[in-house]
C-alpha cells in the first residue's frame, strides 16, 4: 500500500519527529494516510501533543496498529488537550498559562 507509513522507531520522543512524521505523510498524495504504529513501544507526551496537533490539521491521517498502553496515553493527552485551562491576563496585559 502506497498510503501507508511504517514507523520503525521504538521510541518517539521530539515534536521533531512528528513533524518528520508530517513530512513523509505529505509526499503521499493520497486522501488517507495509515501510520502505522506496530513497532513503537513508547512515546513522550510532547511527540503525542503534536502528533495529535498534525492530525487535527490534516484529517486524512490515521494511526494503525497501536499497542493497547499507547492508545490509552493517546487517549489522555486528546483529554488534557481538551481541558486546557484558560490563560490569566498578568498585570502588563500578557498572558501566562496556569
Amino acid at each position: 500500500m502506497k498510503n501507508f507509513i511504517p514507523i520503525k522507531k521504538r521510541f518517539l520522543i521530539f515534536r521533531d519527529e512528528a513533524k518528520e512524521i508530517e513530512k513523509m505523510s505529505k509526499k503521499i498524495s493520497r486522501d488517507n494516510v495509515y501510520l502505522d504504529f506496530s513497532n513503537v513501544d513508547f512515546l513522550s507526551r510532547s511527540f503525542a501533543d503534536e502528533l495529535l496537533n498534525i492530525i487535527k490539521e490534516k484529517k486524512g491521517i490515521k494511526i494503525v496498529n497501536l499497542k493497547p498502553h499507547l492508545e490509552k496515553f493517546f487517549n489522555i493527552v486528546t483529554k488534557t488537550k481538551q481541558n486546557k485551562r484558560p490563560k490569566k491576563p498578568l498585570k502588563s496585559g500578557k498572558f501566562y498559562d496556569n
